[in-house]
């Protein structure tokens, strides 16, 4: 803790949907009564009619800070070094940049009646969503994937 704060002094951050599903954040006092952190709203169930209104944990919304930092370390120099708050800001841009794609693929799943994701679904939204230079590359990285594990 920096400048002689107490942990009381800096307040939970917490997430949640909103009935949008927009993930909004707020602080652990301004929520109300009917967004109680309990179990059964944080754990990591699959229940439909949790999902809306539900409290997401920062763990729970962010990729994990140490794979982000791996990946970040690989694309610089040995010798080179990341900030801290470096690290953090990809770890918060990656981690919306895959659901912003993800919430695209899903709306096209819902709409075509199907549960499950695939690896079209996420070309298909990246297309949509204007990332056209990474679909080529992915629909190659795909295909030799399906191979490997086709065998």
């Amino acid at each position: 803790m920096e400048n002689g704060e107490s942990a009381d002094e800096l307040g939970t951050t917490l997430f949640h949907e909103d009935a949008q599903g927009f993930i909004v954040q707020e602080e652990m006092d301004d929520i109300s009564d009917e967004m109680e952190l309990t179990a059964e709203n944080t754990d990591d169930s699959n229940h439909e009619s949790e999902k809306v209104g539900h409290i997401l944990r920062e763990q729970d919304r962010f990729l994990p800070i140490a794979n982000v930092a791996k990946l970040m370390k690989r694309a610089i120099p040995e010798s080179g070094k990341i900030a801290k708050d470096a690290r953090e800001c990809v770890q918060e841009c990656v981690s919306e940049f895959i659901s912003f794609i993800t919430s695209e693929a899903s709306d096209r799943c819902h709409m075509e009646k199907r549960k499950t994701i695939n690896g079209e679904d996420i070309l298909f939204a990246m297309t949509t969503l204007g990332f056209d230079n990474y679909v080529e590359p992915l629909k190659l990285y795909l295909l030799k994937y399906r191979e490997v594990i086709i065998g």
